[in-house]
């Protein structure tokens, strides 16, 4: 008789720390996954049922598709312009792939910088970011002090968009 009850409790046990590691491995994968059934569900529908424009339910904007990426080119060539036109579309691409919680990465933007007369630095990027958003930048363009291409993009895994 003790026998079976230890074999019992231990059954127990195990199938309640199975079930805890079942959980804790899918919570990371299930929100992206609720949220990707989810808009092929109301896209398929909406496609499918015939409802007037102005009755369709609006799409969450995790839902929306993000624009490719765009080429922007700088025309100015003065220093703090070119460090405004960056941390501008920095900011841009958060509001469009970071601050929605976009779960994978996202290229946003090229943008070419024609003329420079001068240098423009990460401090100088920063110094036009508001406060709240000084922490979701990744530089690795360096100084910039001749004229280039940028890439701007969302880095999924670390959270933070890149400019490079």
């Amino acid at each position: 008789m003790k026998g079976i009850a230890i074999s019992t409790i231990a059954l127990f046990v195990i199938a309640i720390v199975s079930i805890t590691i079942l959980i804790a491995f899918f919570s990371s994968n299930l929100r992206p996954a609720l949220r990707k059934g989810y808009c092929s569900i109301m896209l398929s529908l909406l496609g499918f049922l015939p409802i007037p424009e102005h009755l369709r339910p609006s799409l969450p904007p995790y839902c929306k598709p993000i624009e490719s990426q765009k080429m922007v080119v700088i025309e100015s060539s003065i220093p703090q312009r070119i460090a405004f036109e960056i941390a501008s579309h920095v900011l841009a691409c958060w509001k469009m792939t970071g601050e929605i919680g976009v779960t994978e990465d996202t290229y946003c933007y090229e943008l070419v910088i024609r003329r420079l007369d001068g240098s423009v630095s990460k401090d100088d990027v920063m110094a036009e970011l508001p406060s709240e958003y000084k922490d979701i930048v990744l530089w690795s363009a360096g100084t910039i002090s001749t004229p280039k291409s940028l890439g701007i993009y969302y880095n999924q895994s670390e959270g933070k968009v890149v400019v490079e």
